[in-house]
């Protein structure tokens, strides 16, 4: 009897969990699969500028002093506060009792070893020219720490926000290029080459109630068919920049996702290698701009959707002017200039573009088609995404390329004349380095009025298109960014609607 009484409760307990539902995404929303469009060259936000590293990294697992946060605006973040008398000396108040995802506390001398890092050119920091302001780190508690400046630097405190600020334990600094620490709502917890990178939830987070997500994985797909194909059989939960835009209506049209559209910092562009002729003749590069008809190149490429650009500012730039209607397609004027340059019949040249990103080939096609009218051959050369950074941006080895630039504030990249489309303007640095030291709103404004100008009539690239923040979710994702003011995909505040 008291054999039989034993079984019988061994098989309701298994009965009792035979019957537990499995749980779906709507009802165990504790996790995340982000598709994401190209996988990290590396982790190291201090090694690499590549957005496909800080569209993981920044803000989920490490983080800067100040933030951008998702209306653009500069707030304190690892620093509770920050205070300068004379733009010159900037004290920064960190929070206390903030914790690298090791255990450690975030201390004044971590801020200070992550910038002297920076600053030293055995680094090799991508961002270094951004510090070359800074003439002291100086801490004066373990909580109190003031950056004193050579001189004044209106840009400080957006070079504080950059990816390539945040702050790590110098103890990590020999594995954060397959494994980064630091102080983000998420711990780093694998990447598996070729395929993903797993985050998990970082419960010691300084933000009170943050994150609302256990676990997000990031899985790396580059072709938009096979991402929407990913989004409707259930495989990933956010599409981040992967779905073509002639796949949007369609996914619209489906009650299980939602949609978003939106502006970024991301500028698209068909640079000229301003070194190698017939580029280095002004006459030519504005031939090139009036040749293109951007119109058309943003029906080709995104279906119509986002903004024409005729300057690097980007709209979500509060120094932003419209310039995209002074240098109009004008195929009679291309031509015009074309003869005057000494090229009558025009010339042949070779443009290299990256498959992976999509837009790049496609805007490639639609800028040959123009450029044959005013008898400048294009011959389409589509390489690895590794050899175009090699070749292209390492080397500046290229006639012409494409591709997106999507860091926040980057017009200092023209005032570079080892830049990798070479423009080299001893007038337009001259603005540059008014702008950086014109700490008054209304005569920054002023200036970058007038480098925006310059960039127009010097032309040393066609800006494109802005493009467009393209986001697919499940329906009962909640917190997604619509506008993209930063180079990060900040899942922070990202979580699943209880389900009804």
């Amino acid at each position: 009897m008291r054999r039989t009484a034993a079984l019988v409760v061994v098989l309701a307990a298994l009965l009792a969990v035979a019957v537990v539902p499995v749980a779906t995404p709507a009802q165990a929303p504790r996790a995340l699969v982000v598709q994401s469009q190209t996988e990290p060259p590396g982790l190291d936000m201090t090694a690499t500028p590549a957005t496909a590293t800080s569209g993981v990294i920044f803000y989920n697992v490490q983080e800067a002093l100040v933030k951008v946060d998702r209306h653009g605006k500069l707030v304190p973040w690892l620093a509770e506060r920050w205070h300068t008398a004379d733009n010159r000396n900037y004290t920064f108040f960190l929070k206390k009792g903030v914790r690298f995802h090791n255990g450690r506390e975030l201390k004044a001398a971590d801020v200070k070893y992550a910038f002297e890092r920076a600053l030293n050119p055995e680094t090799k920091h991508p961002y270094a020219k951004d510090y070359e302001a800074i003439g002291d780190i100086i801490v004066k508690d373990d909580y109190t720490v003031t950056f004193a400046l050579k001189s004044v630097n209106a840009s400080f405190l957006q070079n504080i926000a950059r990816a390539g600020s945040v702050i790590y334990p110098r103890e990590a600094v020999e594995t954060m290029k397959s494994h980064p620490i630091g102080t983000g709502p998420f711990r780093f917890e694998e990447w598996v080459r070729g395929d993903r990178i797993v985050l998990t939830k970082n419960p010691d987070y300084h933000v009170k109630g943050l994150p609302h997500l256990d676990r997000v994985t990031f899985r790396f797909i580059t072709d938009p068919n096979a991402v929407l194909a990913a989004l409707k059989a259930g495989d990933v939960d956010v599409s981040l920049f992967g779905l073509g835009p002639e796949h949007v209506q369609d996914v619209q049209k489906d009650a299980r996702f939602q949609v978003l559209v939106g502006d970024t910092t991301n500028d698209v562009i068909l640079a000229m290698n301003n070194s190698r002729k017939p580029y280095t003749d002004v006459r030519v590069r504005r031939a090139m701009t009036y040749g293109i008809n951007k119109s058309d190149v943003l029906k080709g490429a995104m279906f119509g959707m986002g903004k024409i650009l005729g300057t690097n500012v980007d709209p979500l730039n509060p120094y932003y002017v419209d310039m995209s209607k002074v240098m109009p397609y004008d195929p009679a004027k291309a031509k015009q200039l074309l003869a005057e340059a000494g090229y009558p019949n025009g010339f042949d040249t070779v443009l290299k573009v990256a498959p992976q990103y999509y837009y790049t080939v496609r805007s490639g096609e639609v800028i040959a088609e123009n450029l044959k009218k005013i008898g400048v051959n294009v011959k389409i050369e589509q390489i690895e995404w590794g050899q175009w950074l090699s070749r292209v941006f390492r080397e500046a080895d290229f006639d012409l390329t494409i591709i997106g630039h999507a860091e926040a504030w980057d017009i200092k990249n023209y005032a570079n004349p080892k830049y990798y489309f070479r423009y080299d303007s001893p007038k337009f640095q001259e603005l540059f380095a008014k702008s950086e030291v014109t700490v008054d709103d209304r005569a920054r404004r002023d200036v970058y009025v007038q480098m925006q100008k310059l960039m127009v009539e010097d032309a040393p690239v066609v800006w494109l298109f802005m493009h467009p923040r393209l986001a697919v979710a499940k329906k009962g994702v909640q917190g997604l960014w619509k506008d993209l003011p930063a180079s990060a995909a900040d899942l922070s505040e990202v979580a699943w609607a209880p389900a009804k």
